[in-house]
């Protein structure tokens, strides 16, 4: 089985339900990925290949309208952490507070 994350504009999870609810092939699961602006579904297929299948059993209406993107990998699609540097006055500060500590 392979994960697909779907990823679109708010709103499509209602009418994406309905394009699906029919078809067993493809399993729906939970995900609590918070993307802002955005809704995240997941589901379960068979293999990569399966991939063209589920679109076709979506519609390219409900992909165009909703900017649907599939994603294999959760990292793909959520947002990075950005790492921030200590500027010279915090550098100076935390090495004050890792000399009164010991």
């Amino acid at each position: 089985m392979q994960t697909i994350y779907v990823v679109g504009n708010p709103g499509f999870l209602e009418l994406h339900r309905k394009h699906l609810d029919d078809n067993s092939k493809f399993l729906r699961g939970h995900v609590s990925v918070q993307v802002p602006g955005k809704e995240v579904q997941l589901f379960w297929i068979h293999s990569k290949k399966g991939l063209k299948e589920f679109k076709r059993a979506i519609g390219a209406d409900l992909i165009w309208k909703y900017r649907l993107r599939f994603y294999f990998d959760m990292e793909e699609f959520t947002p990075k952490e950005e790492k921030s540097e200590l500027n010279a006055d915090e550098k100076i500060l935390m090495r004050k507070a890792i000399l009164l500590m010991a």
